[in-house]
């Protein structure tokens, strides 16, 4: 799948880049679908974004019908359609992750990029956080990320203790922030006896979840950077070692003379970073920086030090 990153950099005005992904699905039921795709196409009010994805989605029903002569044939495969269509095969071990975690078998997405970070995100990260759903005395314990969840167990809780056996489970292996979230009588002895914990008193979606865990780990960059830029103030630091200026000049000439250290950065720029650094130059600890609130550390940094510091090694 690496081999679609060399179509990252493709990108249209308008949302008529065309990302698929297809899995477990019959080349028959491929075609009714894409076929029902291009009459709705036919109600898009802009006549060029119109006559560009009327055009992929029939150059890409066209391309399934064609490479596929058993309309039983089952399509695994990511397509990315702009003026040529790229197809991708899903291998076993992809195909097997779509299923676990019930990824839609049809994916689509028109948009300016490729959806390819999303794409690899779905088949390769298993980096995961759990999170504890309550329902009165139900308990569904999850694993997810951004872009995936799985149901691991469904436990009735009799008491408040067995709650907090099923959390000390998870705290063997699991030492980062766990969500609890639901409506329960048990919840309220979880905040008194626990930390590291999240409680959210109310049924909430795997985006917000993953949005607060977030948060809280940018919350953590923040505490590095306000000390970053403590030390930037004090009369005995070595200015020597702090790097600032602009990401194609000064950054960029630092990177590829193998001094830094450390950088923080606007989250936002790491992929422009990316666009003109081999990532085998990246081999550094990056601190990606995002505002929370108007004003905080992170706001600060942006607007007084456009949002790029480097640190020199020692």
């Amino acid at each position: 799948m690496i081999i679609l990153k060399d179509y990252k950099q493709i990108e249209e005005s308008t949302d008529t880049l065309l990302s698929f992904i297809i899995h477990n699905k019959k080349c028959s039921d491929i075609i009714k679908y894409l076929e029902d795709q291009i009459n709705r196409a036919k109600n898009i009010s802009n006549p060029t974004k119109k006559h560009k994805i009327n055009n992929r989605l029939f150059a890409l029903n066209k391309y399934i019908f064609e490479t596929n002569n058993n309309e039983e044939n089952i399509i695994n495969s990511i397509f990315l359609v702009h003026d040529k269509i790229i197809e991708y095969k899903l291998n076993k071990e992809e195909i097997s992750t779509a299923l676990k975690y019930n990824i839609l078998n049809i994916f689509q997405k028109s948009d300016t990029k490729f959806h390819i970070d999303y794409f690899i995100d779905i088949f390769y990260n298993f980096q995961f956080i759990y999170a504890f759903r309550l329902n009165k005395n139900e308990l569904i314990i999850k694993e997810l990320n951004k872009n995936k969840e799985l149901d691991l167990s469904k436990i009735v809780i009799s008491n408040e203790n067995k709650l907090l056996e099923e959390i000390e489970k998870i705290r063997k292996t699991y030492k980062d922030i766990l969500f609890i979230y639901g409506l329960s009588p048990f919840i309220n002895k979880i905040e008194q006896e626990n930390k590291n914990i999240i409680l959210i008193k109310e049924f909430v979606s795997k985006e917000n979840i993953y949005d607060l865990y977030e948060n809280e780990l940018m919350k953590k960059n923040h505490i590095l950077l306000e000390k970053r830029l403590i030390d930037l103030k004090n009369e005995k630091t070595n200015l020597d070692l702090y790097i600032f200026g602009k990401l194609k000049i000064e950054i960029k000439e630092s990177i590829e003379a193998y001094i830094v250290k450390e950088l923080y950065i606007e989250e936002k720029k790491i992929d422009k970073l990316k666009l003109f650094i081999d990532e085998s130059l990246l081999n550094f600890k990056i601190i990606p920086i995002k505002s929370l609130e108007n004003g905080d550390i992170a706001d600060i940094f942006i607007k007084d030090y456009n949002g790029i510091m480097a640190i020199k090694y020692y």
